[in-house]
């Protein structure tokens, strides 16, 4: 038997060789086609990876400017401190130096260990042990954000020790913030990643955070750098600058004298207030109190919040209530929080009537219990304002006589107006967060929501809409949109961006405007001054004492009220407007009555920043004859001259003299040089160096009349100075003293006294 293949055989046995051979080279070809065509990026970039080496350049993030250039935030350079794991584990860890008796491995990890904990504070031995075990990780980070001068120590201290790359620095940047606690809410800050989280820099973080650079550079085996001739350097394009509206002088009074109401008044919900362009929406100042901290944000800063914590033991629970009180103080309260504006919407309600002339100036309103489809509604007044006008409905802030003029004006032109004067839709402000209102629809709107909703309960808005609609009442009738940044600009300070006026729609008449800045007008000025009359200056204004019925009722409490007034000047012509709302104040008066009035709570910071601000903008007290006798004369400095002379000058200003001691000149004199004395005021000169100061005690006032307490303080021996806009109105009581019932003064010191009018609203 033949066993030798045969020719068929052969030919099949090639046949199929030659299909596994040629299945092979498709095989091969068409992998070596993805490699090298398909997949070629891919394994570039591997390629890429493990011969060179990439080290980020960190853009700087664009600076925030105040409107007069004042710095906000700015970055500065700084340094990430790094390790590499690798560089560590591929050294000797078997041959031991007759020296130091440890292998390479071990020197080079305690020296790291060492230069790490000793220079960065807050790193210990385990966080860096821990680091070290992510052994194939090109590196891993141990601390960020490092100022140059640690950063250069740590360095140098790594080359001493011969550690190569085991240490190593990247650059970074830091955000600073100049001003601190000025302006936080507005401003907002970045997280670790540089991103911004709150504020403008959260709003604007596109056009602030730039794009960051590159350099890629050859290595070696083991991560060595290489001198490479195609080294490529990506340059960092830094982030645009942004300027604001806000003016940090303007901002200083307003933060100052709120926080003093928060205080004072013992606010638990905190407080907010805007100071708005009347007819632009230009944003000069807004403030959330308490605040926090810029620089130090995590702190808590309220001291009441502080207190709270304090007197948690447990840890979670303890975490826990950080976290919400941390949250509360970064939010933006006049942005992002709704409140029952109260009688300060009558504002809107009255400038909708006017227009719509369901209501005038010259109609008739009455006072007395209402009743509307069952529900009974009453004034804030125990007793009754009897038959008003339009201006003495507004200046008494009567809620049976809003009540009318919301029933004149009907649910479907309420509901109109309310969304004409932006109060269904958000503003559109630049800032984020913004909360939209919660309000009746016409659809809902009955006779009951109708009345309430006409004297600023049932409908919560937020600080923001509120000025931006109040604004419209005054400014010709134009509802505006309001912003906090003017302009962006480049890093070669190329504008690139402004913000202009924006006019939504014109939603009253010029006409109606004119009469509503003179009621305003009228309310400011009522009975020879209400608490919100600055001597000089003519302004328009209305308080605002709203209950949180909502709160009240969650919290089964009846205590909970919301203070604000808002006002604008000059009356005549608006340029600036105010608002100041206070959430929740607490505080009580002397006599222990719970005070949550607005014309007692909000009123004071209104017109203590309005003194400061109105001259600094360049408008100036304009004094009639009355108001300038009221002032009282600024005394003269007669220290160092003959006691005759002194006294001779001091008499002929009217005022009276009690010279104390034989010396010959004038040694001291109180009250001091400047301060201002009402006429026939006295003044006391000592004419001796070791002469006694006579002391006088001070007396209690609060609560009397303006004639009471002249004659009690002036009995004293002391001189009495007339405080607050109410002093001449004549149902205004004492309310504050600048010092206090039993305190020893010197003879002669002021006492200022502010006077004020209890009203409910």
């Amino acid at each position: 038997m033949n066993y030798q293949p045969t020719a068929k055989m052969k030919r099949k046995l090639n046949i199929f060789v030659l299909g596994i051979m040629v299945a092979f080279a498709v095989w091969t070809v068409v992998n070596l086609y993805d490699t090298a065509i398909t997949q070629n990026a891919r394994f570039q970039a591997m390629a890429n990876d493990s011969q060179f080496m990439s080290e980020s350049v960190k853009a700087n993030r664009g600076n925030i400017y105040d409107r007069n250039g004042k710095f906000l935030a700015q970055s500065a350079t700084v340094y990430s401190i790094n390790i590499d794991p690798n560089m560590l584990s591929m050294l000797n860890q078997e041959r031991v130096d007759s020296e130091t008796g440890l292998t390479e491995y071990e020197r080079q990890l305690e020296a790291c260990i060492s230069i790490l904990c000793e220079e960065l504070s807050g790193v210990t031995r385990e966080d860096v042990l821990k680091k070290f075990e992510n052994v194939g990780h090109r590196w891993a980070n141990i601390a960020r954000q490092v100022e140059k001068p640690a950063a250069d120590k740590i360095l140098a201290r790594a080359g001493e020790e011969k550690l190569g790359r085991l240490i190593f620095t990247e650059l970074d940047t830091k955000r600073y913030y100049p001003q601190n606690e000025l302006a936080a809410a507005v401003i907002g800050f970045t997280n670790a990643e540089g991103n911004g989280v709150y504020g403008v820099e959260a709003y604007y973080n596109d056009y602030l955070k730039g794009v960051d650079g590159k350099i890629i550079t050859a290595t070696d085996g083991v991560g060595n750098e290489m001198p490479y001739k195609n080294d490529k350097i990506y340059e960092a394009q830094d982030g645009n600058s942004l300027f604001l509206t806000l003016d940090m002088t303007l901002q200083f009074y307003v933060e100052k004298y709120l926080e003093e109401s928060v205080i004072n008044n013992d606010v638990r919900n905190r407080a907010s207030a805007i100071m708005m362009d009347a007819n632009t929406g230009a944003i000069l100042a807004m403030a959330s109190s308490p605040g926090y901290d810029l620089n130090d944000r995590n702190a808590i800063y309220s001291k009441r919040d502080i207190s709270i914590l304090s007197a948690i033991e447990d840890e979670q629970l303890y975490r826990e209530q950080y976290a919400i009180l941390r949250e509360q103080q970064w939010k933006n309260k006049a942005v992002t929080e709704l409140y029952y504006p109260g009688s300060v919407f009558k504002v809107i309600t009255g400038a909708a009537a006017l227009e719509e002339k369901t209501s005038g100036l010259h109609s008739s309103f009455y006072c007395s219990q209402m009743d509307v489809s069952g529900t009974k509604f009453h004034c804030w007044t125990r007793g009754s304002h009897g038959t008003q006008n339009f201006t003495e409905a507004m200046t008494n802030s009567c809620n049976p006589a809003f009540i009318q003029i919301g029933q004149a004006l009907g649910a479907d032109r309420f509901a109109e107006y309310f969304r004409a004067f932006g109060l269904t839709e958000r503003t559109g402000i630049d800032l984020p967060g913004e909360a939209g209102s919660i309000f009746t629809d016409v659809s809902t709107k009955g006779p009951v929501e109708l009345a309430s909703s006409a004297f600023g309960q049932t409908n919560k808005i937020t600080p923001i809409q509120m000025i931006t609609s109040y604004a419209a009442t005054v400014n010709g009738g134009y509802l505006v949109q309001p912003y906090v940044v003017s302009k962006i600009v480049d890093t070669n300070g190329n504008v690139i961006k402004t913000t202009d006026r924006k006019v939504k729609r014109q939603v009253i008449s010029e006409e109606s405007s004119a009469a509503m800045r003179q009621v305003l007008e009228d309310v400011v000025n009522n009975k020879g001054g209400s608490n919100a009359y600055i001597k000089g200056y003519s302004i328009g204004g209305k308080s605002g004492t709203s209950q949180k019925q909502d709160e009240n009722n969650r919290r089964g409490v009846e205590n909970l009220y919301v203070s604000s007034y808002c006002a604008f000047a000059p009356a005549d012509n608006p340029e600036i407007i105010f608002l100041v709302m206070v959430d929740e104040p607490m505080g009580k008066d002397h006599n222990g009555a719970h005070v949550y009035y607005g014309s007692l709570v909000a009123v004071p910071v209104v017109t203590d920043v309005l003194k400061e601000a109105l001259p600094y903008l360049g408008y100036y007290p304009k004094y009639t004859n009355e108001e300038l006798a009221a002032l009282g004369i600024a005394l003269p400095d007669v220290e160092g001259e003959p006691f005759e002379t002194a006294r001779a000058t001091l008499e002929a200003l009217g005022l009276q003299v009690t010279v104390i001691g034989e010396g010959k000149n004038v040694i001291s004199q109180i009250p001091p040089k400047a301060s201002l004395v009402p006429k026939n005021g006295r003044v006391v000169l000592y004419t001796e160096m070791e002469q006694d100061t006579v002391y006088a005690t001070v007396p209690d006032v609060i609560g009397l009349s303006l004639q009471e307490a002249n004659r009690r303080i002036t009995n004293a021996g002391l001189n009495f100075s007339v405080g607050g806009g109410a002093a001449g109105n004549a149902g205004a009581t004492a309310f504050s003293q600048s010092y206090s019932e039993g305190e020893k003064v010197p003879e002669g010191t002021v006492i200022e006294v502010v006077f004020a009018v209890r009203d409910l609203q």
